[in-house]
């Protein structure tokens, strides 16, 4: 494990570095093109910010994977059927239409449309969910794998995208996956997604000290939306050698409170007949800040919520998903259990 960190630290640093010397370029692209988030009754910052923050960590994850692919030939490839061609063109993808989301707008079906499209062209490349081993059964999903693999990644999509409400909130937490996912994919011998992991690690860090209360830039939609898709295929790649089921539960738990959120928003939403993709101020974080929690509180124990579930995902691994299925069970508990606390809480 020492020898993977000493030899990914450069790499990590460089993604780093490159991520910081952009923050000026794009913060002055911003202001040329008018890519200004501007406050409105919804929105928690009081002042316009660039919103297209993604570039950094866009631009200085790809530059860096690049320059380890070539310094490193001797990476081992997932499998003869996964194509990198694929899963760099379905991560920039996924980049591009939040960008160009961030710019122009983008309408909600056409958005969910391209989603899924880049969601079958991650499956194409040879990341596919085919099977599911759960208590020791066998499930095989056929000519479904291809559907199941494209709303896998959808859901990471828009999880991602509808937890960045906040300054640091998003990046924070995708930091801390991140984090976890390295520490696992290393115990797992998966060092190709250890490397991925680490440079994009170094990338969000770069972005985060820019992000963090009060930020001075946002991810925008093409951060989030490729940050959704990297994690998505991230877990996926983790198939080699443990079952599908652990791999799919291990970014389940880290990113458990967004997919809980995007689910109780959905519901709310269409119990109210509106639009599910539709902006409002009932996201977990705004529920916090109105009962009186600020924007630094609330970020910090969001964070020690993804630490303690990335410390649970990290037991899953390290039992080889023996009690993988129980201890999920109890963490989908203790996130209900959350949600009504803050229900409750609202209504006194």
């Amino acid at each position: 494990m020492i020898w993977m960190l000493k030899a990914l630290l450069p790499y990590a640093l460089l993604a780093f570095a490159i991520s910081v010397a952009l923050y000026p370029l794009v913060r002055l692209l911003s202001k040329k093109t008018n890519c200004m988030d501007v406050p409105d009754e919804r929105k928690i910052h009081t002042c316009p910010i660039p919103r297209i923050g993604g570039v950094m960590i866009f631009l200085s994850f790809i530059i860096t994977a690049l320059i380890y692919k070539r310094t490193n030939p001797q990476l081992v490839v997932l499998h003869k059927y996964f194509s990198e061609l694929g899963f760099i063109l379905s991560a920039s993808a996924a980049f591009l239409l939040g960008f160009i989301d961030d710019i122009w707008g983008v309408r909600a079906l056409k958005k969910l449309i391209i989603q899924i499209l880049i969601g079958l062209a991650v499956a194409f490349s040879g990341l596919v969910i085919d099977n599911i081993s759960i208590l020791g059964a066998q499930i095989h999903f056929g000519v479904f794998s291809y559907a199941i693999t494209a709303i896998w990644v959808v859901a990471l999509l828009n999880a991602v995208n509808l937890i960045d409400g906040m300054d640091g909130l998003a990046s924070g937490i995708m930091i801390i996956s991140l984090c976890f996912t390295f520490c696992i994919s290393i115990l797992e011998g998966n060092y190709f997604v250890t490397a991925l992991s680490g440079i994009l690690i170094g990338s969000l860090l770069g972005f985060y000290i820019f992000n963090f209360p009060k930020a001075k830039i946002f991810m925008g939609d093409g951060g989030s939306y490729f940050l959704g898709a990297m994690y998505a295929m991230i877990a996926m790649m983790g198939m080699k050698k443990t079952s599908m089921a652990i791999m799919m539960a291990i970014p389940l738990v880290l990113l458990l409170i967004p997919i809980a959120d995007v689910i109780y928003i959905a519901v709310r939403r269409t119990k109210r007949h509106q639009g599910i993709f539709s902006a409002d101020k009932n996201h977990i974080h705004h529920r916090l800040l109105n009962l009186g929690f600020n924007t630094v509180q609330i970020n910090f124990l969001m964070y020690l919520v993804c630490t303690v579930f990335g410390l649970i995902a990290l037991l899953i691994a390290l039992t080889g998903g023996k009690f993988g299925l129980l201890f999920f069970f109890l963490i989908i508990c203790l996130v209900i259990a959350g949600f009504a606390v803050v229900r409750i809480l609202e209504k006194k």
